[in-house]
């Protein structure tokens, strides 16, 4: 997704059904985010990234709809519909806590280990690499030994890399489950 008209196209779709004023209301928001951001000098993609996935957005904006149907005119129907998208929401955290975050642990774990074998084996073959004898002699386990390390400092840049984007899909994530955070700030209380 690139620009602006996609990403209303996508989030107009995904509140298909939601009541027109609301989905006016809520893509009037999002038309003055893009214009606030022209007149700041950003680029459609760069705000795009910013704002997130609209397939996810609408699911949130449905889910808040829902919830103030819900406060407005409680019914059983409507308080079904906040607890399904509650539920919804709640088991796509319990995934990403507790298979996801696991996951992620145990690879990181593995990667570590193998950037630490990379620069021990590479140590190795600087020092002690000779004693194996290759053809090409000393030259050969010298390559061999910086061409380990070498692996390992690329490996380590493609981990921070991956992570960047794995704290910037989080950011994005809290960002939007923020919202649906009650505002407990009062007048006089502070916050």
């Amino acid at each position: 997704m690139s620009g602006r008209a996609e990403f209303l196209a996508a989030l107009r779709a995904g509140l298909r059904g939601a009541p027109q004023a609301a989905v006016d209301e809520i893509l009037a928001d999002y038309a003055a985010h893009f214009d606030e951001g022209v007149a700041a000098n950003r680029t459609e993609p760069d705000m795009v990234a910013a704002l997130g996935e609209p397939h996810a957005l609408a699911d949130e904006h449905r889910l808040a709809l829902r919830i103030e149907s819900f406060e407005s005119a409680p019914s059983v129907r409507s308080g079904a519909h906040v607890l399904a998208g509650a539920v919804a929401l709640g088991a796509i955290n319990t995934v990403l806590l507790c298979v996801a975050a696991p996951l992620l642990g145990l690879v990181a774990f593995v990667l570590a280990l193998t950037v630490v074998s990379f620069v021990a084996t590479g140590i190795w073959f600087i020092f002690a690499g000779a004693s194996l004898e290759l053809p090409g002699g000393v030259a050969t386990t010298l390559l061999c030994g910086f061409g380990l390390m070498a692996a390992a400092v690329s490996l380590v840049a493609l981990l921070a890399l991956a992570g960047q984007a794995l704290v910037n899909a989080i950011g994005r994530y809290s960002r939007l489950r923020f919202r649906f955070l009650p505002n407990t700030s009062q007048p006089g209380i502070p916050s």
